[in-house]
């Protein structure tokens, strides 16, 4: 299930568009709430679960305004980890890796756990079409999921490098470049060793 941009996945690529999908979506409603001055209570779906919260923590109307501005700071939140899956996506695709599998982790998790707060405040005030729109939803996510965990489970099974191994390799990468004075310091790395034993000793004198 590998396209032919190195690691990227077909998960990967189905989250991304997820992503293109419920940033303008969700932010959307989230911005609109916050500075609304109805404070987002004439979004139907919206004010359905802050109603919901409402009843259910028997909340005045000031606690019903503060569970709306609630409500839409966590939406942001769960847009903002969307922008950052799309940005660590973009990085995989110029570096040819894999996406880090804890952003879309922490992703999806986030958005699932959205999606039911809603749809159980939906539920139990009896919102059909509220319920559908986030049963939508959750079947788009659903299948993103379905999709990563069965590569997750066919992939090959290799040691996955932390960023800090990254770093590390991509330091030694870069010890070709140092001065010869640093290179004296420590011994040689494997390629310039490699590099040296190739070339013929009396050009070694010549340059000495």
């Amino acid at each position: 299930m590998r396209s032919r941009f190195g690691s990227l996945t077909l998960g990967a690529l189905n989250l991304a568009l997820l992503s293109l999908y419920f940033i303008p979506v969700w932010g959307r409603d989230a911005v609109r709430a916050l500075i609304s001055p109805y404070n987002g209570l004439e979004d139907r779906a919206h004010a359905t679960t802050a109603i919901y919260f409402r009843h259910l923590f028997d909340l005045n109307n000031n606690g019903l305004v503060v569970a709306s501005h609630v409500l839409a700071g966590i939406k942001l939140v769960v847009v903002a980890a969307f922008a950052a899956y799309l940005i660590e996506f973009a990085r995989s695709c110029v570096t040819r890796r894999e996406a880090d599998r804890e952003t879309i982790d922490v992703v999806l998790i986030l958005a699932v756990a959205d999606i039911f707060v809603s749809i159980l405040a939906a539920v139990a005030l009896g919102e059909a079409m509220i319920v559908r729109l986030y049963a939508t939803q959750m079947m788009l996510l659903a299948g993103a999921i379905t999709v990563i965990v069965v590569e997750r489970h066919v992939a090959p099974a290799a040691p996955a490098l932390s960023r800090g191994d990254t770093a590390m390799r991509e330091r030694e990468a870069l010890k070709l470049g140092l001065s010869v004075g640093q290179l004296t310091e420590g011994p040689p790395p494997a390629r310039l060793a490699a590099a040296l034993a190739r070339i013929p000793e009396t050009r070694l004198r010549n340059s000495f």
